[in-house]
């Protein structure tokens, strides 16, 4: 938003000193209010990711600049987010994970409102993203030099500006400039950066290496490098794609260091692929100009900023352009003429125009200023006398307003007649008017009433009631807010003539009727009237009407408010007394605020719940009551709600008259006069300290068993992914180059064909672990004792530890649910043992007592506190007090820091379960709680629904990618 402050200038004679500073003190004035209008902007919040910082690369210094300069142009308040992969820097996966973790950590609560990715590697990471966020979130890329990856094509709102990399361009430029050029030297780093250019000038010369010998100097240390460079052969060229880091792993700044060094230690002209790289010596060639792409791409988020959506913006491509530099043209004595069409040439000396046009220019100004100077001053000398007389009229003038003002501020509404009556003389007087009177318009508009006038002698008074059916001209003007002006009755317009024909009638020769205005519909008029003599109604002269007009209405005005708030203060008074009456009596907290946001009443229920007296809360007392941490952010929703005048709701801590402190819902809604003006807020407050506390206590459990789900699902992707699914593959194509691989001896197709066996079995191995690990096909045929056995051997294969499990008396008709609840139980009990506890020995003890089954698993290691684990944001003991509430099981730790742990649960078998001594119980015996598991486990089976549904449609989805793979293996392999 830009405020633009327009300057009056008049010319006017020189001032004293007290002049200067009222000019002065009016300038001032007049700024500030200008200032004052300036209206906040709403914020945007955009994040640019790029693949190198500022530091790294000039390159994407410069992008970021015009980033934000294109950003300007947007009619929102920005907020500019940068963040980069630093790729030569951290070019590890194990870097990138830990930032891509940063990065959703600090951006998945701060959601951006546009994305702009600047580079390939920072497009590709929001692509692979599986964040909400970042999926719902328009993104706009720049600096791409490879193809769109594909995830970003799925679901995701995207648009932007791809670069080109024309190497064959500059090469073809240097071979015109160069036609003796027979060799090419091609210079390059070892970054993970540098590899990408390298390849694409690979394969942009790969078509010219039958015609030219092409050297790839990309491997070598600095030194080496720049050594190699000092002695090249004659007609040779060196093209530079980017050094980053060298073969001794020391790194560079492309542009800014390794650009120079390869530009003076090359005995050969050097060319290069961007715009940043044009400096140290470097001769140029076709260069992409970043900058430019980004300019583009910050005009594209403004565009979505402004609504449009980023499918509906077409993708472009960057314009590249054939730069050169002059000195090095000079250098190697390469001529002008021969560069491409259209090449701009950067670095010229400039000419002599170039150097000194501006002081040619300020000298020509100089003497026209004189000339000017001159002229105005004659002119200023005429016109002197004229705007002397006209600055005293208009002091004299202010002066009157100012003693008007003053007569009327804070005047007794019953001396407002008087003094009315006698100013309008005074100011008839001064203006040389006629009559001067102040009408109100009745309700229909038809009619004005005459509320004061005046008269010079010998000119008729005004009369008590106009009516205004014949004056439809002059009475459209005022009701539309404009002045009705008659210097001249000849001058009138054809359709005021029913307005000439009354003045004339009346003696009138010039007329002018300001509008009265209340609350933007006009209500009343002052008019000024001449019967002697004409007068012109200048611009001026009416604004400075315009104002005698308010002072003269205001004062009317108040005089009616304060007689008609003298009536209504008595029915308020009767009005808030029984308000008060019902407040008091309702039971929950009111209290009232009026309209400077200060609260001004307390109902009883209110000053019972404080305990504190009504004095104490009054203003901003009541905020001594709430807790410190809420105070904040209660007051902003307060003061917020009270500029908006909106409803509002808010939830903080009160301290209750016992000392402690209750969460309280407070609801208030603002409160309105009968003429409509705003009174103040009223609201309500409930303490919802129980609801609260439940409410947290759902909340905490419920993320994290999300939180868990996600985990699980995560482990299972990885592990089908990356383990099965790439050795699946790797299965598939040994078997494929086994069948085409015809030369091979009987004995050779043996052996592959037993590697082949060898990793199907260990394939089918590894997935009935897995398969275990989900879900033990043990547990279902051969019991929890088998189970549990088989459980505790792969873990103590897989860890290296020695778990010893005893059972005794556990019935083989267990049901389902209890010997699923307590095999998860061990899972998480011996998993959670292993990897806290420090020890390498273990004992587990399943046995059946009292019709119960107890489990205890125990260790002798480090121990804990058991309370801590309960509170933290862990779900492993507190999956376990889930699971064993749906059988009505119990759990219970004993542990101490260093003396071991050791987790016991244990769980009641349902009646139609006994021992072989007891007989088995009627199955109309199962308690009413009992029945109430059930159906807690129904529910919780309807809840993991949606999560088993999300799951097939992914194993639908990965089968169809294996069998995609199954037929690209099945294609013949290329000879």
């Amino acid at each position: 938003m830009i405020t633009q402050t327009i300057s009056h200038y008049q010319v006017i004679p020189k001032l004293g000193g007290g002049g200067m500073a009222a000019v002065a003190l009016l300038s001032a004035c007049f700024l500030f209010q200008v200032i004052a209008c300036a209206q906040v902007k709403e914020t945007r919040r955009v994040l640019v990711l790029s693949d190198l910082g500022t530091v790294s690369s000039p390159g994407f210094a410069e992008i970021d600049q015009a980033l934000f300069a294109g950003l300007q142009k947007s009619p929102y308040q920005i907020e500019f987010y940068q963040e980069t992969l630093e790729l030569t820097l951290f070019p590890d996966d194990d870097s990138q994970r830990r930032f891509r973790e940063e990065f959703i950590r600090k951006y998945s609560g701060r959601k951006p409102d546009v994305i702009i990715a600047a580079g390939s590697d920072s497009l590709k990471f929001i692509a692979e993203s599986h964040e909400r966020f970042l999926r719902d979130t328009p993104i706009i890329f720049c600096t791409i030099l490879w193809e769109i990856p594909d995830q970003l094509k799925l679901d995701m709102h995207f648009t932007g500006v791809v670069g080109r990399l024309r190497p064959e361009e500059t090469l073809n430029a240097a071979l015109h400039l160069l036609p003796g050029t027979k060799h090419v030297v091609v210079t390059g780093g070892m970054g993970k950066f540098d590899d990408r250019w390298e390849a694409i000038a690979k394969q942009s010369f790969h078509n010219y290496e039958s015609k030219l010998d092409f050297t790839y100097l990309t491997d070598l240390t600095m030194p080496t490098l720049l050594e190699r460079l000092r002695h090249l052969p004659s007609n040779t060229i060196v093209y530079h794609t980017a050094i980053t880091q060298d073969a001794a792993g020391e790194r560079f700044i492309d542009s800014a260091q390794a650009v120079p060094l390869v530009a003076s230690a090359a005995d050969a002209p050097v060319f290069v692929m961007d715009d940043v790289d044009l400096r140290g010596g470097a001769v140029g060639g076709d260069l992409v100009n970043w900058a430019d792409d980004a300019r583009v791409a910050a005009g594209m988020a403004v565009r979505v900023l402004n609504g449009e959506k980023p499918q509906d913006i077409p993708i472009v491509r960057s314009n590249n352009a054939y730069m050169f530099d002059w000195g090095a043209l000079q250098r190697w004595g390469l001529k002008e003429s021969t560069l491409p069409p259209g090449s701009v040439v950067l670095n010229r000396p400039p000419s002599y125009w170039q150097l000194y046009k501006r002081y040619v220019l300020a000298g020509v100004l100089v003497l026209l200023t004189q000339t000017f100077a001159i002229f105005a001053l004659l002119w200023q000398r005429a016109k002197r006398r004229k705007t002397e007389t006209e600055l005293l009229w208009r002091l004299e003038f202010e002066s009157l307003l100012s003693d008007l003002s003053t007569t009327f501020i804070n005047l007794p509404e019953e001396q407002v007649d008087v003094n009315m009556e006698r100013s309008l003389a005074r100011l008839g007087e001064f203006l040389n008017m006629d009559r001067i009177s102040l009408f109100q318009f009745s309700q229909d508009r038809t009619e004005m009433a005459t509320i004061y006038s005046w008269n010079a002698p010998g000119v008729a008074p005004a009369p008590p009631l106009v009516s205004t059916d014949n004056l439809s001209w002059w009475r459209g003007r005022l009701l539309r807010g404009e002045a009705s002006l008659a210097s001249d009755l000849d001058n009138l317009p054809e359709e005021a003539r029913e307005e000439r024909e009354y003045f004339l009638q009346s003696g009138i020769i010039s007329a002018a009727s300001i509008p009265l205005k209340v609350g933007g519909e006009t209500n009343g008029a002052i008019s000024f009237v001449t019967a002697q003599h004409r007068v012109v109604w200048t611009d001026d002269l009416v604004n400075q009407l315009r104002v005698i007009a308010d002072i003269f209405w205001n004062a009317w005005k108040r005089k009616r408010t304060v007689e008609a708030l003298t009536l209504s203060q008595a029915i308020l008074r009767e009005s808030e007394g029984r308000f008060r009456l019902i407040a008091n009596a309702a039971p929950v907290m009111i209290w009232m605020a009026g309209a400077d946001r200060l609260c001004t009443y307390f109902n009883q229920s209110w000053l019972e719940f404080t305990g504190r007296a009504f004095r104490d809360e009054p203003g901003n007392g009541w905020a001594e009551g709430v807790h410190p941490d809420d105070l904040q952010d209660c007051l902003e929703i307060y003061t917020q709600a009270f500029d908006r005048r909106e409803p509002f709701q808010m939830e903080y801590r009160r301290r209750r008259h016992d000392g402690e402190y209750r969460w309280i819902f407070d609801h208030g809604v603002p409160r309105f006069n009968a003429d409509a003006s705003f009174a103040g807020y009223i609201g309500s407050g409930i303490d919802v300290t129980e609801r609260k506390q439940a409410e947290e206590a759902l909340s905490s459990v419920s993320r994290r068993l999300i939180e868990a789900h996600e985990e699980e699902r995560t482990w299972l992707a990885r592990e089908l992914h990356d383990d099965i699914n790439q050795r699946i593959a790797l299965l598939g194509v040994n078997l494929q180059n086994l069948k085409q691989d015809r030369a091979a001896s009987e004995s050779e197709r043996r052996r592959r064909m037993g590697e082949a066996c060898e990793q199907v079995a260990e394939l089918g191995s590894d997935i009935q672990a897995l398969s275990h690990r989900l879900h033990s096909s043990k547990l279902e045929y051969l019991g929890l004792v088998a189970a549990s056995k088989g459980f505790c051997r792969e873990l103590s294969d897989q860890q290296g530890v020695e778990i010893n499990l005893h059972s005794e008396d556990i019935p083989k008709n267990l049901p389902q649910e209890i010997a699923l609840c307590l095999f998860r139980v061990l899972q998480e009990a011996l998993r959670n043992a292993v990897k806290h506890s420090g020890v390498r020995q273990f004992e587990v003890s399943l046995k059946a007592a009292s019709n119960e089954i107890w489990l205890s698993v125990h260790d002798s290691g480090v121990g804990f506190d058991p309370e801590k684990p309960m509170n933290q944001h862990g779900l492993g003991l507190t999956s376990m007090k889930e699971r064993l509430k749906l059988v009505e099981g119990k759990v219970s730790i004993e542990s101490k820091l260093q003396s071991g742990t050791t987790i016991y649960a244990r769980v009641p078998l349902a009646p139609r379960i006994e021992f072989p001594s007891r007989a088995p119980a009627s199955p109309q015996t199962e308690p009413n709680d009992r029945r109430s598991n059930l159906e807690r486990r129904r529910l919780n089976t309807s809840l993991c629904e949606p999560i088993r549904d999300e799951r097939k449609i992914q194993r639908r989805k990965n089968l169809g990618d294996r069998r995609d793979l199954r037929r690209c293996m099945a294609r013949p392999l290329p000879k």
